[in-house]
């Protein structure tokens, strides 16, 4: 088992990423519950988005009170979790939205 030292620097990044990525975790499981009943399929995707974000939150999290990765792969694990995950669920939910009225690309 390899120890890493992480930096003061390291871990306070670390830990307002891995918040981020918190916030974003509740705002779309308050999106679950609140499509759950009107719209099934959004409610399925929102919940897609919560186990998504919740297993790369959790790993990240244990990895990081391990000190068993480097830090520059834990940064990037929870910037993804940050930033792309809400990012591609976003885009996800406006296409979810839009298949109501017949997924139109264009016009």
């Amino acid at each position: 088992m390899v120890s890493n030292t992480y930096s003061l620097g390291w871990g306070v990044i670390f830990w307002l990423l891995w918040l981020a990525g918190l916030l974003i975790l509740f705002l779309f499981g308050a999106f679950f519950l609140i499509t759950a009943m009107d719209a099934p399929l959004m409610a399925f995707w929102n919940a897609l988005v919560v186990l998504a974000e919740g297993f790369l939150l959790f790993k990240t999290a244990r990895h990081f009170v391990r000190k068993d990765k480097p830090a520059s792969e834990l940064l990037l694990l929870v910037a993804v979790a940050a930033f792309a995950v809400p990012l591609v669920a976003s885009g996800g939910c406006l296409l979810v939205d839009s298949m109501g009225s017949g997924l139109r690309f264009a016009g």
